[in-house]
């Protein structure tokens, strides 16, 4: 099992705030995931849909994969995790560009 302690310094009293420390907790869970060996990831309770795993989707050197209501976004060199919240906030900020990003004409 993975013992390792994860801290971070949280400032002065004066910048102790709800946000900062939901801020915190963000980072701190996304730095354990991202040093959990990947075994440790999926949730045991879960059963995989007909035995087969997901593979994502590939764009580029990039793989994005929803699983345990984490989207994670792997690079050839980290990891990184979106939880729902975040996740819904990029798809919105992408629905947005919708326009610029389907632009036919380019300009």
């Amino acid at each position: 099992m993975n013992q390792k302690l994860y801290k971070r310094y949280l400032g002065t009293t004066e910048k102790l705030t709800q946000a900062r420390l939901e801020e915190t907790a963000l980072a701190l869970h996304e730095e354990a995931l991202r040093n959990l060996p990947e075994d440790q990831l999926r949730n045991g309770n879960l059963k995989q849909k007909q035995g087969v795993a997901s593979q994502g989707l590939i764009i580029g050197s990039l793989t994005f994969e929803w699983k345990d209501d984490l989207l994670s976004v792997k690079t050839p060199g980290e990891r990184h995790y979106l939880n729902r919240t975040q996740t819904a906030e990029l798809l919105s900020y992408l629905y947005d560009q919708r326009g610029t990003l389907l632009r036919k004409d380019g300009g």
